[in-house]
């Protein structure tokens, strides 16, 4: 009787070296396959470490943009590589009001995307426009719109809404998606309100990776030339790398919030 072959190499590669094949990987389909092949495989690549380790080196690829306003999605074309992929969810429903729950007198409306994910907030449905939205939110949620998750958050703590200024004292209010406090961990996320009063500006903050909210108080003046804090908003907030950039209206700067160290500072443009 003919001895059986003998185990092609691969499944004689230790788990370590195995896993540094698997991240070389280019696409999560090819990780799908590989899984197939064995239980082994499946077994490493399903677990968690393994799929942050991936996560991280190779990010989710860029189907196409969404309008957070109308959650209208725009597909990638070619000849981007994305644009196969993005032709599977036309007539997708992003909207994320299927799967929310319902609430008497409220409607839920979207604030702001970030990574795929939607921040949308829960409102009286006679605000309409979206500063008043953000003024009277009760409710935030989460919402992953293509697997149909959601985290509802919980309430900002009293002593918390205490540090909130009374409406007269209130120049500006904006609440946003944040990439997480954990940088090893792709599906953390942060909700950040910033409040910008007369006298200082209030961080509310919600982390995932704690479920709970904190705050953090700036005084304006310590970001010396910022912006008259009496006449001057906040606009055009954008994310680049880790920081959050405001420009000023009719100033030639930037406010920045370092999201890692969560301090703020300003930087004059060139004119």
């Amino acid at each position: 009787m003919a001895a059986p072959p003998p185990e092609p190499p691969i499944l004689r590669t230790p788990d370590e070296l195995l896993e540094e094949i698997f991240l070389l990987l280019p696409t999560a389909a090819d990780l799908a396959r590989a899984s197939l092949a064995r239980a082994s495989f499946r077994h490493l690549i399903t677990g968690h470490a393994f799929l942050r380790r991936y996560r991280t080196l190779h990010p989710p690829p860029l189907i196409g943009v969404l309008d957070v306003d109308d959650s209208t999605f725009f597909p990638a074309q070619p000849p981007h590589p994305s644009a196969v992929a993005a032709r599977t969810f036309a007539g997708f429903d992003f909207s994320c009001s299927s799967f929310l729950p319902s609430t008497a007198g409220r409607t839920w409306r979207a604030i702001d995307l970030l990574d795929g994910r939607v921040l949308l907030g829960g409102a009286p449905e006679e605000a309409c426009d979206l500063e008043h939205l953000q003024l009277l939110v009760r409710e935030l949620a989460v919402c992953d719109p293509v697997f149909r998750r959601y985290i509802l958050l919980p309430a900002v703590p009293g002593d918390l809404t205490a540090l909130v200024p009374e409406p007269e004292d209130l120049l500006d209010l904006d609440t946003f998606l944040a990439p997480g406090d954990d940088e090893e961990d792709p599906l953390s996320f942060r909700v950040m309100c910033l409040v910008r009063c007369r006298r200082n500006m209030l961080l509310l903050v919600f982390s995932s990776v704690n479920g709970q909210w904190h705050a953090l108080t700036f005084d304006q003046w310590s970001v010396p030339g910022t912006f008259d804090p009496y006449k001057d908003g906040l606009l055009n907030r954008q994310l680049v790398g880790r920081c959050f950039c405001w420009h000023p209206p009719f100033l030639n700067k930037l406010l920045l919030l370092d999201t890692r160290s969560m301090e703020f500072s300003a930087i004059s443009l060139p004119p």
